[in-house]
């Protein structure tokens, strides 16, 4: 199977960050030339405006998930692939859903707040004052990771594996390449890494089955509805969406943050002055630099849109960041407005699909902002930041900070 590209973005545009201005550029561009996109060479399908994301990531029925018939699973891959219910289509994803969503509850996720704050000081404790951070390393990396440990009740010294894990499971085998859609050499390329990881969470499933206790695993394993239960194999694999979800998603999001606010001061002054107003400046992050650029998906049916025909099994790209920066959805969309409201945005998908971690998502983000600017009184980059390709994720794998501390 090919790689997935997107179609290359108009030349000549000049941006301080090349990849990622050339995309947004791009994505204005053909919002207006050409908001639905067929790409000759490799044979996708592109969609770019608010209105026909949203309607895409609404109708699981027309545009499926489930992209298994396209791309070959190896083994190790395969198995964890059991409980990814995002990538499910009804009935099978009602029911893995349906079960996982009685564990993970919004009262779950709400108690683990005062658990997140501890983490986040003891993160900031532990920088003893330093003048240079760098911010990926030290804080943006540890907390969501100690956060899924902590839910997980696994040990957060294998931290170094974990890292390994899920940049293996979210980038699957493509690195530098500028691929959208694994092909099934990559996926067979971390397929090793991937077995690791399954033998490391089976092992912990099953002694949880076996004495379980009061964590996330142990209620998985014996949570119940109308007869239905987790498969081990189903439950590794919403230890490995956490990792993903819970982890890289969240890191992104904390990189895009700290960009944001050194580029927006009177916005960080203000979220100083009111932390209240912090919700909504996760919100407004989300939508002008979300953490994923796009998601695929299936079409179901021969498909009539703005002019053309999307055959039957033809992949969609759906542009989730060129949607979050439709005018026709928001106002001044290049403008970051942390008070901007309302903010329908499409970060987290919407429909069936709808993130399940959102909440989780949406409260540590909270936290870790809170908890900066409470300490920092002022921070900006002191060298280059190295960003990760935006067509995979949007974000930085290193920012060196210069900080001010607030006194007292």
């Amino acid at each position: 199977m090919s790689a997935v590209r997107p179609p290359a973005p108009p030349t000549g545009l000049a941006s301080q960050r090349p990849e990622y201005g050339a995309l947004v550029n791009w994505w204005a561009h053909m919002r207006e030339a050409a908001p639905v996109h067929y790409e000759e060479e490799l044979g996708y399908w592109h969609l770019f405006r608010y209105e026909d994301v949203a309607n895409a990531l609404g109708d699981h029925r027309t545009y499926s998930s489930d992209m298994r018939s396209m791309v070959k699973q190896p083994e190790a891959f395969s198995a964890v692939a059991q409980g990814a219910f995002l990538g499910f289509d009804p009935p099978a994803h009602d029911t893995l859903r349906t079960l996982v969503s009685k564990v993970f509850t919004p009262k779950t996720i709400q108690n683990l707040g005062p658990r997140i704050e501890e983490i986040s000081a003891e993160l900031m404790t532990g920088l003893n004052g330093a003048r240079h951070v760098d911010f990926v390393e030290r804080y943006a990396y540890p907390l969501p990771l100690a956060v899924i440990a902590e839910v997980l009740q696994i040990p957060v010294v294998d931290r170094a594996r974990f890292k390994a894990w899920s940049h293996a499971l979210f980038f699957q085998g493509r690195d530098n390449a500028p691929v959208l859609v694994a092909t099934s050499e990559m996926l067979q390329s971390i397929d090793p890494l991937v077995a690791e990881m399954n033998d490391y969470f089976l092992d912990i499933i099953r002694a949880r089955r076996a004495r379980p206790g009061q964590d996330l695993i142990s209620r998985l394993a014996t949570v119940e509805d109308h007869g239905q239960r987790l498969r081990d194999e189903e439950i590794l694999g919403v230890c490995g969406f956490l990792l993903v979800a819970g982890h890289i998603t969240t890191t992104m999001l904390l990189t895009s943050a700290i960009l944001l606010f050194d580029e927006h001061p009177r916005d960080t002054a203000a979220l100083r002055d009111d932390p209240g107003l912090m919700p909504g400046a996760v919100e407004e992050v989300m939508r002008h630099r979300g953490q994923l650029p796009a998601a695929a998906r299936r079409t179901t049916r021969p498909l009539p849109l703005r002019g053309h025909t999307l055959p039957q099994d033809s992949i969609v790209m759906l542009w989730l960041t060129s949607a979050n920066h439709d005018p026709r959805a928001f106002p001044a969309p290049e403008t970051f407005d942390s008070r901007r409201t309302p903010n329908r945005h499409l970060a987290l998908g919407r429909g069936i699909h709808y993130c399940l971690g959102a909440p989780l998502a949406r409260l540590e983000l909270a936290i870790a902002l809170n908890t900066i600017l409470a300490h920092w009184s002022h921070f900006e980059p002191r060298g280059p930041v190295r960003f990760e390709d935006p067509r995979h994720t949007i974000g930085a794998k290193e920012i060196p900070l210069r900080v001010t501390w607030r006194r007292g």
